[in-house]
């Protein structure tokens, strides 16, 4: 799982800086509270496409994807309690 965190961290690190300001907060305080499944599925939203995954976590668009839906969620509630 050790080796997931990281790959997850870097993978945080995106091209939109709106992006870089949710998720690296995200990154160093909350990945290693997920649960396997939850890194998971962090890491496939890391798949995405930066402006895709700006619309979901920072424009409100709602998660096409019912499995993701709960990670977009994790994100959105993380960045709205920093």
């Amino acid at each position: 799982m050790r080796r997931s965190i990281e790959e997850a961290k870097f993978r945080s690190r995106r091209g939109l800086n709106e992006l870089d300001l949710v998720l690296e907060p995200f990154s160093k305080q909350a990945l290693n509270n997920l649960s396997e499944d939850e890194l998971a599925l962090y890491l496939e939203l890391m798949s995405w496409e930066d402006n895709d995954l700006a619309d979901v976590i920072l424009y409100g668009k709602r998660c096409e994807s019912e499995k993701l839906q709960s990670i977009t969620l994790k994100i959105i509630n993380f960045f709205d309690e920093i």
